[in-house]
């Protein structure tokens, strides 16, 4: 019996962020505290949201029911968005997971149907 071992590869920029992600984990577990306590991730990576154009943004707002004055600018919105965005709650090992397992088998979002409270 033979075994073929099939090899994944990954960008650059998913591995070094999957690095980073790893390295402050064996940095925060090796405080003082015997690495026990949960990690609470301080320095999450900030999401550049004035990339995005205005409808997108409004898009954002619109499919999460924001509410909002009308006639907003995109800085605005941005602050908005921003604030709503960082205050999803975001389970990194079952996204981590989910990420790797779809990267494996060649899945994209519409070839799963998966039951989370983020769409």
């Amino acid at each position: 019996e033979t075994f073929q071992a099939r090899h994944l590869y990954i960008c650059d920029y998913h591995k070094n962020l999957i690095q980073s992600v790893r390295n402050r984990r064996k940095r925060k577990g090796s405080d003082d505290d015997g690495g026990d306590s949960p990690v609470q991730d301080i320095d999450t990576p900030e999401v550049d949201l004035y990339q995005l154009q205005v409808n997108t943004l409004r898009r954002y707002k619109r499919h999460f029911k924001l509410p909002t004055r009308p006639g907003l600018n995109k800085a605005q919105l941005v602050e908005i968005v921003g604030c709503h965005f960082r205050s999803i709650p975001v389970n990194e090992k079952d996204t981590l997971t989910y990420f790797i397992y779809s990267v494996k088998n060649d899945k994209n979002k519409s070839d799963l149907k998966v039951d989370s409270g983020v769409h």
